[in-house]
Order: structure tokens, then C-alpha cells, then sequence
């Protein structure tokens, strides 16, 4: 592009002609050059104007450089318009802020909004958005940005708002001709100026603003940042009560989920969702850099119809410069106190101050890059964002490192806390000498496996076998094996108990190695047999009895898998009547125990195993296979709590658990607590939510299953597509499952899957026999809850007469009213009384299980029709019309049956109507009709939908 420079003498028309500007930049350059005290000269390109600086021109006066087109001409610009257009990053979880906003501009006596907030929480897009809202509301806005540039220029940050005002060398003029300007401009609408950064004005600029929001010229939205200075007109805004202020926080956590699967669309690995709040904290900047980042390097992307992140979450160029900007300006010694929290965070600020000047501390917590946590027994210095770490690491030399990681874990040394151990093992196993103290890192790799970190417990471990010898080779083994088969590699942790067993040198030894072995064999590589025959000697060759205990407990737990319920709970009971038992002999006989008599329907003695269980496993800090037991007892308490028909406690229960494995590191059991959630979601009648949860545990387990529940997954999430009509995503599960069936015990809710499959394929009669052969495997392994809930799904298919008399004997062997409401069902249905079935609809519904109440309800509506009584057949029609909306459509071959009856074309009509938001008067006007012939219409209406208001009106003729 070609540069002229244009003399002063030369015209502020010319000027703004060739610049293609509003004389009023051309006005504002000038004056800032005389208030300089100098001529200046102009040096342009036919792009327009932007960033000012000052130079030595060839004369050796200072220049007024215009470097870029200025892109606040448009408003807004071409670019953020096209990708607001675009762009999947939605406004999210800011409608009360957004509503706070709108109602101070709109309201009779409208009034400026200040919008405070750190840097990245969305405070821009907020403004954009409550001024598109003014917009669509009839006021006229108008955008604008204070940049560091701008704020060298009077009214440089608002200039493309001023029109030509001619020269003008003194501010105060022109301050008075821009007011006068905008004035103009507002008159005759109600003016909205939205600034971005305030805090970056210059002086004139902001007193413009304060003087527009003083005299109501216009209503301002202003955005500040936390933590930067704010000129003074700024500030008394609201502090003198002529805007308000709005703080602007991090987006929360279920906020920041709803948002990020919006932008993937799709279902998001909840592990993924944890790494990414615990990365971002909710600032949204952050999240949008770390996302789209994930996607471009493919760190983020989708496997099995979920999203997941695999590897480091590494931050952006855009973002590391971001955070390297809000790091600038350290000394020596505070750069050295965030590469110590970069490397073992957080610190006690006791030990922070052995290491470097504790005022350095104080420094970096006045600038906002550190916290100061005090919890009352102990204060903890934090890294004030977690991104921050990531950084700060990544620009520390790896020799540095090394030394700062062996220099940090000599203050955790000689280790108290567990978590000392960890920490000290970790920080040894990268730095520069490992190797010298492998017993540390066998202790550590043990209380990593312990928390369920198995991936650090491998490093660690392998760490430790390759500088130990003797017992502490016999503790490395084992933890790496555990940790391995944990990973999902049942091959390699079958290499690694070879190369372990000669360290086995006594008998603890080669017990705990039996069981880490025999788990291994059982659920990784599906060798039941030889499983069970190890664990069976390993019993045998025990040298004392708590050893025998601890054997034949872990057995226990082998054999409710092995599709044996009755001998878990019984060897189970067993142990748990000994003296002396110890926690972790107490912890698998509580497992079995609890998982045995869920299945046997003895929900009452198994919850109470259950909180034996969960108590002595808080008890055990060391106990190989840890991540086992909790699996297990989680299980057997969701079991217990669902037989029992307590499906309300069954939802909280799962959600609980699964919110505390994400509290824990990655693991396997990531899925598996996924897969409570759903499971316990379909019980609750809401199938789609079902879907969610357990899509994300069958991608998980299929790529490591170490606790056996694959097979169990994918069963219930084909069950769950098949009662939502989705016959073929049924089928493509349970035909292209490599899941092994080695775990006996889930192969009954298998052929229950393959039943509502065949029902979904309208193929009735083998769902019915798939139901019924579920149940004679159920009734096999003594499994009476699973084997009563597979003859009830006969009778949801409408096979009753068969079932009625076994489901009354399972009522009186299964504890809780849901299995005897099953009896009740099959009875009803089969004596075909509708008014009992109605009864059964809401005694089902009473308990939670909408998905039975649906079906009961519409089994009750043919019964009516059968026996001519019309308004009661419309009634229960109804009802399950209703009870299916809310159990998100389902479909299942009970409604299907139903033959609903359409709507006439006056009921059409007058529903239609309502939907548009007239009343019963205006339509009765509008059709020629009485109110009370319309309010007939409406009623007949509803009672087809199965609604009773004209809120579900528009979404139930959606869904007709």
C-alpha cells in the first residue's frame, strides 16, 4: 500500500476524506498533537486509522503514525459479527446477569450498568448481548472498545461514534462538541452505548461517558476489570449511584457442562468435563481456548459416540501468551516462588518460607497470582489459577526442575501423612535421582493404587523395581500388577505376577499375589475356572486365619460373579460372624454379602453389609485391590436400593458416588459410576438421561473393564434404545459387543436386552420367550429379584396369565412393595381389570418407577375399552400419554397398542388458537362459537393429549 504524508496545513476534510474516517479522529490526532507542543505530520495507508505513536520524523519533529485500519468502524466488525454468526459458544448460564441488565435499560427510569470481572469470565460477551437485547427492544445502540493504543488518543477509543465537529485544539471543546454530537444522535430514541474495557479510556473519553450518564444523554454498559486500576469517572458512576455495578464470576461448574456440550454437541466423558473445570475454573476464555485447541491437535475427540481427552491438557500459544501477560514483570525471587507452587502445589506457607523470602508471598498475593488458603489447622499458598501452573512449568529448564523436584521433596521428608508419601514420590520419581530411594517409591506406589491412582502407581512401581531388591521388589510387583490390570492390560499384568513370584518369599506374599492374579485371570482374561482354583489353594495354604478370611472373602466376590449370589452371601455372612475379622477381610466378605442378598432380594441385610463395607474400607489404607471392593459395594448398594423399590434413594445414592469418583484421580471406575447413574435414571423413567450415562460407560468399559460390568452396561443402555423405539442402535449393540460373558451373573439382564430388542422389532412372541428364558436363568443362579423383574417384562409385553403365580411367590421372598406390585400387575392384567390396573399405575408411579407406571397405565386403558367404559378408557389414556411425556417419549409395545384418538378438526382448531395465545373469548369470537363450547373443545383436547393446561398444549401438538 502506498503512504502519504499530509502536511498540517492540509484540510481535516481531505484528511478524513483519503483516511475514509470521520473528521472527528482527524480533530482528535491534531489537538493530541498540540497538547505535545509540536507539529505533527500524518503518516497514513489507504487501510484507514489505528494505533498512534510517537517517533522522529526526518525534520526531527514527532509524528503522528496511523498504522492500521481502524476495525471500530464498523460496528460491530465483520469478523466478530460473522463468528457470532457462527460461533457454537453460545451465551451460557448468564440469564440472570443478562436479565439484570436488561431491566436496568429498559426499565421507566433507565439506568448504566458496569459489568466487573477478571479477565476471560465473559464480561464482553455479556454487554454484546444486552445490547442486542436493547436492540431488538427499539433503543439505538452503538459499541466501542478502550485498548492500551486508543488511550493515547483523546477520544480515540470512541471516535468512529463522533461525526465531523471540525477542528479543535482545547479538550474542553472537545468534550462539549462530542456530548453536543451524540446528543444530536440520540435524539429522538433511547441511546445504548456499550464500552468494552473501560478501565482502558482516556481521561476524555470516560469523562464523555460520565457526562452522558450524568445527563440520561444515553445509558452506558461498561465493562472493568477486576484488579486494574479504573480512572476516577469510572469509578464514581457507581459509586455515586448513577449506574449499577454487576459482578461477573467464573461460569458454574453445570453451567460450564451445559455449555462445552453444546459446542461438541454430544455426549461429553464426564472425567473430561472434570479436567477441564479443574484446568479452567469456569473462565471461559480459558475453557474456549482449551477446547478448541483439544479439537485441532485431536487431544479432544470423539470415540464411541462420546467425547474424551486423552493426554496433557496443553494450553494454546494465544493462551499461553494471555497468562504470560498477567505473569509479567516478576523478580528473580517471585518467579522462583510460582515455579516451586508450578512444581509441588500447594505449599504450606511454613514451608514456603524455608525456601524463599516469605514477603515474596505477600508480593504475588497483592498482584492476584496467589492465594492464601488458611484452613484453620494449617495455611496453604495456591497458585491463584490452575492454567498458571501449566505455564510456569513449561518455561522452567528440565535440569532446573529436576533440582527444584528433589529439593522440594526433601522438605516432605521423613514422611508423616500418607500424603507426604505420595507427594515425595512423586516429585523423587522425576527428578534427577529416582533411583536412590526405591522403598520410598514401592510405599508410594502402594498409597497411589490405594487412591486410585493407577496410572502414577505403574510409573512409580516400575520406578521401584528397577532400584530394589527383596521385600520392597516384592511390594513393587504387586502394586504394578494391581496397577497394570487397572489399565485394562490383563496380558502385560500376567507377565508382571510371573516376574513377581519369585520375590513371593512368604506366605502374605504369595497370598496377596494369588489374589491380585486371580482377579486378573477372572475378569481380564475370562479364566474362571483357573481363577477360582487359585484362590481356592491360596485358602488351603494359608499359615493363620486371617489370611484364610481375607482368601475366601475375595472368593466370595469371585463367585456372585460367577453367577453363584446364594454362596457369595452365604461365605460372605460367614466370615462376618468371625472374631478378630480384620478391616480388609471385612471389606470383600461385605461385598459378596451385600451383593448376594440384592440378588437374592434380601434388600434389608444387604444395605446393612453395605455400611459394614463402606466403613471398613475407610479403615484400610494398603489393601491391594481397593478400586474392587468400592465397585463392588457400590453395586451391591444400588442393587439393594432399586430391588427394594427406593428408586428416588437409588438416583441420589449414584449421583453421590459419581460425584465423588470425580474427585478422585482417573481411574476405571470412571465408567462404572457413569453407569449407576444411568442405570438408575432408567429406573427413574427418564431413558434419554439414561442413554447419556451409560453411552459414556459403555465407550469407557470398553476400552477397560478390570471389575467385570461391560457386559452389564451394554445390556441396559440396548434395553434402554430398544424402549425408545430404536430398534436398530439396540441391535448394533448386542451385535457388535466383544464384551466376554465370563460374569455369569449379568447374563439374565443380557437376554433381557435381546427380549425388548425383539419387542422394539416387533417380533412380541420372542421377546416374550427371551423374557421368560431370562427369568428361568434368574431362577437358576437364585437370582429372585432379577428373575422376578424378567417375568414382569413378560407381563409389560402382555403375557400375564403364565407369571401371575410365580411373581405371588417371589412377592413373599423379595423384600419391598415393588416386587409385589408386579404380582398385582400380572394379576390385574390378567383378570383384565382396568380399575385395579389404574390402581397399579399409581402405586408404581408412588414409588418412582415411571417407566411401569406408563405401561400399567396404558394396559389399564385397553382394559376399559374392552369393558366399554369410555371415560374411563380416555382418563387412563390419558394418564400414560402423560406419564410417557415425562418419561421422556418412550415407546414401548404396551402404548403402542393404544389406539389414540386424533383430534377433531375443531378440536385441532380451537387448540391451535389457544397455542397462539388467544383466550376462550376471543376464539369463541373468532370461530362463531360459545365460550362454553369451546371450553368443551379444550376439554376433549386435553383429555387425548393427556394435559391438563394450556402450558403442554404446544409441545403435546408437537409431539400428536
Amino acid at each position: 500500500m502506498s503512504t502519504c504524508c499530509y502536511e498540517y496545513g492540509s484540510s481535516i476534510l481531505s484528511l478524513s476524506t483519503f483516511y475514509d474516517v470521520s473528521p472527528m479522529v482527524i480533530s482528535s490526532l491534531l489537538a493530541y498533537a498540540e497538547l505535545k507542543g509540536s507539529q505533527p505530520a500524518i503518516g497514513a495507508t489507504r487501510g484507514g486509522v489505528a494505533n498512534v505513536s510517537e517517533g522522529a520524523g526526518a525534520a526531527g519533529c514527532p509524528r503522528i503514525a496511523i498504522d492500521c485500519a481502524l476495525d471500530q468502524r464498523k460496528e460491530p466488525s465483520t469478523l466478530v459479527g460473522a463468528a457470532m454468526r457462527t460461533d457454537p459458544w453460545t451465551l451460557t448460564g448468564r440469564d440472570a446477569e443478562l436479565r439484570f441488565i436488561a431491566e436496568r435499560l429498559n426499565g421507566g427510569e433507565s439506568r448504566s450498568v458496569v459489568i466487573a470481572g477478571p479477565a476471560g469470565v465473559g464480561k464482553t460477551r455479556l454487554a454484546r448481548e444486552a445490547l442486542a437485547v436493547a436492540k431488538r427492544g427499539g433503543r439505538l445502540t452503538r459499541w466501542a472498545a478502550g485498548t492500551s493504543a486508543a488511550a493515547a488518543i483523546p477520544l480515540g477509543a470512541v471516535a468512529h461514534l463522533l461525526p465531523a465537529v471540525g477542528t479543535a485544539s482545547d479538550p474542553l471543546t472537545l468534550l462539549q462538541r462530542a456530548g453536543a454530537a451524540i446528543a444530536e444522535q440520540g435524539k429522538g430514541h433511547r441511546l445504548v452505548i456499550g464500552i468494552d474495557d473501560a478501565h482502558l479510556l482516556d481521561e476524555l473519553s470516560v469523562t464523555l461517558l460520565h457526562q452522558l450518564a450524568l445527563t440520561r444523554t444515553a445509558c452506558v454498559v461498561l465493562t472493568v476489570r477486576t484488579g486494574e486500576p479504573a480512572p476516577d469517572p469510572v469509578v464514581t458512576l457507581w459509586k455515586n449511584g448513577l449506574a449499577d455495578r454487576l459482578e461477573l464470576g467464573q461460569l458454574p461448574r453445570l453451567e460450564m457442562d451445559r455449555l462445552v456440550t453444546g459446542v461438541l454437541e454430544g455426549v461429553v466423558n464426564s472425567r473430561t468435563i472434570e479436567r477441564l473445570w479443574r484446568a479452567t475454573r469456569g473462565n471461559v476464555l480459558f475453557l474456549r481456548e482449551l477446547v478448541e485447541g483439544g479439537c485441532d491437535t485431536g487431544a479432544l475427540h470423539m470415540r464411541d459416540g462420546v467425547w474424551r481427552w486423552e493426554g496433557r491438557m496443553e494450553p494454546t500459544p494465544r493462551l499461553r501468551e494471555i497468562v504470560q501477560a498477567q505473569l509479567g514483570g516478576l523478580g528473580a525471587d517471585e518467579r522462583t516462588a510460582l515455579e516451586l507452587l508450578a512444581t509441588d502445589e500447594p505449599l504450606g506457607l511454613g514451608r514456603v518460607a524455608s525456601l524463599i523470602n516469605p514477603e515474596v508471598v505477600a508480593v504475588l498475593e497483592r498482584r492476584g497470582l496467589v492465594t492464601v488458603v488458611n484452613s484453620g489447622w494449617r495455611a496453604e499458598v495456591w497458585l491463584a489459577h490452575p492454567i498458571y501452573a501449566t505455564v510456569v512449568r513449561d518455561q522452567l529448564p528440565e535440569a532446573n526442575a529436576c533440582h527444584l523436584r528433589r529439593r522440594l521433596a526433601n522438605t516432605h521428608l521423613p514422611w508423616k501423612r500418607q500424603d507426604d508419601l505420595l507427594r515425595a514420590g512423586m516429585l523423587l520419581l522425576d527428578s534427577d535421582q529416582p533411583g536412590a530411594h526405591a522403598g520410598l517409591l514401592a510405599e508410594a506406589a502402594v498409597h497411589a493404587n490405594a487412591l486410585l491412582d493407577h496410572e502414577n502407581a505403574a510409573r512409580l512401581a516400575q520406578a521401584a523395581i528397577d532400584g530394589s531388591e527383596g521385600r520392597d521388589g516384592m511390594r513393587a510387583h504387586l502394586a504394578l500388577l494391581e496397577a497394570v490390570r487397572w489399565q485394562g492390560q490383563p496380558e502385560e499384568a500376567e507377565q508382571v505376577a510371573a516376574a513377581a513370584a519369585p520375590f513371593a518369599t512368604s506366605a502374605e506374599d504369595r497370598s496377596h499375589l494369588a489374589v491380585v492374579r486371580a482377579l486378573n485371570l477372572f475378569f481380564g482374561l475370562g479364566q474362571v475356572a483357573k481363577a477360582e482354583a487359585m484362590l481356592h489353594k491360596a485358602a488351603a495354604d494359608a499359615v493363620d486365619n486371617e489370611m484364610r478370611q481375607h482368601t475366601s472373602a475375595v472368593h466370595g466376590v469371585l463367585a456372585f460373579f460367577a453367577g453363584r449370589p446364594q454362596q457369595a452371601a452365604e461365605s460372605g455372612a460367614e466370615i462376618l460372624a468371625s472374631e478378630a475379622l480384620t478391616p480388609e477381610a471385612a471389606v470383600w466378605a461385605s461385598g459378596a454379602t451385600a451383593a448376594g442378598l440384592a440378588a437374592r432380594g434380601r434388600t434389608t441385610e444387604a444395605l446393612a453389609a453395605v455400611a459394614g463395607g463402606w466403613a471398613a474400607l475407610a479403615r484400610c489404607t494398603t489393601e491391594p485391590e481397593i478400586a474392587l471392593c468400592r465397585q463392588v459395594l457400590a453395586h451391591g448398594e444400588l442393587s439393594a436400593l432399586l430391588v427394594a423399590g427406593r428408586v428416588p434413594d437409588a438416583v441420589a445414592r449414584a449421583t453421590e458416588l459419581h460425584e465423588w469418583c470425580m474427585t478422585a484421580p482417573k481411574w476405571a471406575g470412571d465408567a462404572v459410576a457413569a453407569a449407576h447413574v444411568g442405570w438408575s435414571a432408567l429406573a427413574a423413567g427418564r431413558p434419554r438421561t439414561a442413554i447419556r450415562w451409560l453411552s459414556e460407560a459403555v465407550a469407557g468399559l470398553s476400552r477397560c473393564d478390570p471389575g467385570g460390568f461391560g457386559q452389564l452396561c451394554i445390556a441396559l443402555l440396548a434395553q434402554t434404545h430398544a424402549q425408545l423405539g430404536d430398534a436398530g442402535a439396540a441391535r448394533r449393540l448386542l451385535d457388535s459387543s466383544q464384551v466376554g460373558h465370563h460374569c455369569a451373573v449379568f447374563e439374565p439382564e443380557w437376554l433381557l436386552a435381546e427380549a425388548w430388542y425383539a419387542a422394539a422389532d416387533d417380533r412380541t412372541c420372542q421377546a416374550v420367550d427371551r423374557a421368560l428364558r431370562a427369568a428361568s436363568v434368574a431362577a437358576g443362579m437364585g437370582q429372585r429379584a432379577v428373575e422376578a423383574q424378567a417375568l414382569h417384562t413378560a407381563v409389560r409385553l402382555g403375557q400375564a396369565g403364565q407369571v401371575v403365580g410365580r411373581l405371588r411367590q417371589l412377592a413373599g421372598q423379595v423384600e419391598g412393595p415393588l416386587v409385589a406390585a408386579y404380582g398385582a400387575h400380572a394379576q390385574a392384567l390378567a383378570a383384565g381389570a382396568g380399575g385395579d390396573l389404574d390402581e397399579v399405575a399409581a402405586e408404581f408411579e408412588a414409588m418412582g418407577v415411571r417407566l411401569l407406571a406408563t405401561d400399567a397405565a396404558a394396559h389399564a386403558a385397553a382394559a376399559h375399552v374392552r369393558a366399554g367404559d369410555r371415560r374411563r378408557a380416555a382418563a387412563s389414556t390419558a394418564r400414560a400419554a402423560s406419564l410417557a411425556r415425562a418419561c421422556e417419549e418412550i415407546r414401548t409395545p404396551a402404548l403402542e397398542q393404544l389406539a389414540p384418538r386424533p383430534l377433531t378438526s375443531r378440536e385441532g382448531e380451537v387448540a391451535s388458537l389457544v397455542v397462539q395465545g388467544m383466550k376462550n373469548q376471543a376464539i369463541a369470537e373468532r370461530l362463531v362459537l360459545s365460550v362454553r363450547t369451546v371450553e368443551a373443545h379444550l376439554a376433549n383436547a386435553y383429555a387425548k393429549l393427556g394435559i391438563s393446561s394450556r402450558a403442554e398444549l404446544a409441545k403435546a401438538l408437537r409431539a400428536d
